[in-house]
C-alpha cells in the first residue's frame, strides 16, 4: 500500500471510489490530438471504470494523484517493475489540470519512492516525439533521451496502422 503527500497532493493507491474521476481524465485524454499516439483507446463505456479501479486497486503499479483541496483525482501514475531494480514509468493528467506543475511534483515523490524505498536503479519511460509537454516533463525530472524509432499502438478509422516516432528515456540512480 502506498500513501505518499507532497504539498499539493496525495498519492495513493486506486480505490473503487475512483472510477468516475478516472473515467473523466480518460474520456478527456481521448479527445486530444495526443491519445492517438498512446496505448488504448479507453473505454467509451463509463461502467468498464470500476472494473479498471477494481484491477488497478489489486497492485502498487498504478497509482492515484489527487488534490488535497478538494479530494480529486487529477492523474494517475503508473509504475511497474520490469526486472531486478528495473522499472517502467509512465503517468497520465487531467487537461484542466496541466501547466500548474502537479505532474512534476507527484512524478518527483514517486521517483523518489522508488529510488529509496523500492531501491530501484534503473527507471525507463517512453512518449511520443510531438508531445512536447511530455518530453519536456522527463526532463525536467532527470531523465536522459536514449533512444528513439517508429512505432504504433492504434489504427486509424481504415483500419492501418497510426505510426509515430516514439522517444526513449532513462533515469539512472
Amino acid at each position: 500500500m502506498i500513501n505518499l503527500e507532497t504539498e499539493r497532493l496525495f498519492i495513493r493507491n486506486f480505490t473503487i471510489n475512483d472510477w468516475e474521476d478516472l473515467a473523466e481524465l480518460a474520456m478527456k485524454y481521448e479527445e486530444t490530438e495526443l491519445a492517438k499516439y498512446d496505448e488504448g483507446p479507453w473505454p467509451a463505456n463509463l461502467e468498464e471504470y470500476k472494473g479498471i479501479v477494481g484491477n488497478f486497486a489489486k497492485s502498487d503499479d498504478f497509482l492515484a494523484v489527487i488534490l488535497k483541496e478538494n479530494k480529486k483525482l487529477i492523474g494517475l501514475i503508473f509504475k511497474a517493475q520490469k526486472e531486478d531494480k528495473k522499472f517502467e514509468f509512465g503517468y497520465n493528467f487531467h487537461s484542466d489540470f496541466h501547466g500548474k506543475g502537479f505532474a512534476t511534483e507527484s512524478c518527483k515523490a514517486i521517483l523518489d519512492y522508488m529510488f529509496d524505498i523500492l531501491i530501484a536503479e534503473v527507471v525507463t519511460a517512453g512518449t511520443a516525439k510531438i508531445n512536447e509537454s511530455s518530453n519536456n516533463l522527463l526532463k525536467r525530472l532527470g531523465f536522459e533521451l536514449v533512444g528513439e524509432k517508429k512505432i504504433s499502438f492504434r489504427k486509424d478509422e481504415e483500419g492501418n496502422p497510426i505510426e509515430f516516432v516514439g522517444v526513449d528515456y532513462v533515469l539512472i540512480k
